[in-house]
């Protein structure tokens, strides 16, 4: 929920206008994050690396209570992502951890939430995203690492070799299983 303090919120673009809003953002004084990725696009006589933003139709921007309305008027900008009437607010570490992501130039899927089967809660403990915390994909064999946008109902998804993770909690299914041997 917002409030006077700056908070990133979520901004749904008009299609393929993320570029444009980012600057008509950032010329209205916001501060402005739209995550760009490299993206290998093939032709018929060519192939060429374009940037393209890494979620579609979404740009984040840290606003206050009283700039919501005025953020809406600005060129390019569709809404304003809210759950029962209060705009979503996003926290500053989901932020940050895109923006990890992108600098550590791993490859990185978007998917929706409802796509990952959530398994344990893990920690990477070394290589360029240490420190990290996000879920493990459980229906992958290789080791998938998954941060949960909340909010947006999106997951940034990347490998990530399971020798360089450890896990710091167990799946809630597994909470309940453990729980019901252990009653006697």
């Amino acid at each position: 929920m917002l409030t006077d303090e700056p908070q990133w919120v979520a901004l749904y673009t008009k299609p393929r206008a993320e570029k444009q809003v980012e600057k008509n953002l950032r010329k209205e004084g916001y501060e402005v994050y739209l995550p760009i990725v490299n993206e290998l696009h093939t032709w018929s006589d060519r192939k060429k690396w374009v940037e393209v933003p890494l979620i579609k139709s979404y740009i984040f921007a840290k606003i206050t209570l009283r700039q919501e309305s005025k953020i809406r008027s600005v060129a390019g900008v569709a809404f304003l992502i809210k759950f029962k009437n209060n705009v979503l607010t996003i926290p500053e570490s989901e932020i940050q951890m895109m923006k990890d992501f992108i600098a550590a130039k791993v490859e990185v899927q978007v998917r929706t939430v409802e796509e990952l089967r959530r398994g344990s809660r893990v920690i990477i403990h070394s290589g360029a995203l240490a420190g990290k915390e996000g879920r493990l994909v459980s229906d992958c064999e290789d080791g998938n690492f998954a941060v949960e946008i909340t909010g947006i109902s999106m997951a940034l998804v990347t490998y990530v070799d399971r020798d360089l993770m450890r896990v710091i909690e167990e799946p809630e299914e597994n909470k309940v299983k453990q729980k019901k041997y252990n009653i006697r």
